[in-house]
């Protein structure tokens, strides 16, 4: 019978460049005037506005900053 080598477990605390995802920004959320804005947190540019919280997070998720090339990751 072989035996398989079991996988090393990883330290939750143990930092891997390169192999661990970077961690996303969210975008900034304003309300002006009764519509949310949704901005780039790196730049400041409106990726996207809407009449509720939940539209405008949606959205912005689903948007790239076309100045900083920043995903917009919810």
């Amino acid at each position: 019978m072989q035996q398989h080598p079991t996988p090393t477990q990883v330290s939750p605390g143990l930092h891997r460049p390169g192999l661990d995802p970077q961690p996303v920004p969210e975008p900034a959320l304003h309300l002006l005037g009764g519509i949310w804005i949704a901005s780039c947190p790196t730049c400041g540019y409106p990726l996207t506005t809407a009449r509720t919280q939940q539209r405008v997070e949606r959205r912005a998720a689903r948007r790239r900053c076309p100045v900083c090339h920043q995903d917009g990751a919810l």
